[in-house]
């Protein structure tokens, strides 16, 4: 049956979805840490049952990505977008201060290196 704007969103007993068993109405999304955007804006998800993977008797669930209400996919997707670019900033700003931080300890190592030279070099 059709899932509703406001309805909730139909889990197993292991309170995910199966993608093969997806109402109309609810949309699969298969973004990276597109779960930490939908707790962030309070946004109601289930995560989706892919299969199951493995071989001999150890059979695991493949769960990826999120199922959620048609009319919240687009605000997931557009606050996704987002988080990536924070992500991105904040990654750069933080490569960059290792950088920093290496070229200093460089430059003081040298410094010292040269300071004992000059202060022991008579001995």
């Amino acid at each position: 049956p059709y899932v509703g704007p406001n309805d909730k969103i139909p889990v197993n007993d292991h309170r995910n979805v199966e993608l093969e068993l997806l109402n109309p109405g609810l949309v699969h999304l298969e973004l990276y840490r597109i779960a930490k955007a939908a707790k962030q804006l309070g946004v109601p998800y289930a995560p989706c049952l892919l299969g199951f993977e493995g071989h001999g008797g150890n059979r695991t669930p493949t769960i990826r990505g999120l199922v959620v209400h048609e009319h919240n996919a687009d605000l997931l997707r557009e606050a996704h977008v987002e988080m990536q670019s924070h992500l991105v900033e904040t990654e750069y700003k933080e490569r960059q201060r290792e950088i920093y931080g290496k070229w200093k300890r460089l430059i003081k190592g040298m410094m010292t290196k040269e300071r004992l030279a000059r202060e022991y070099a008579n001995d």
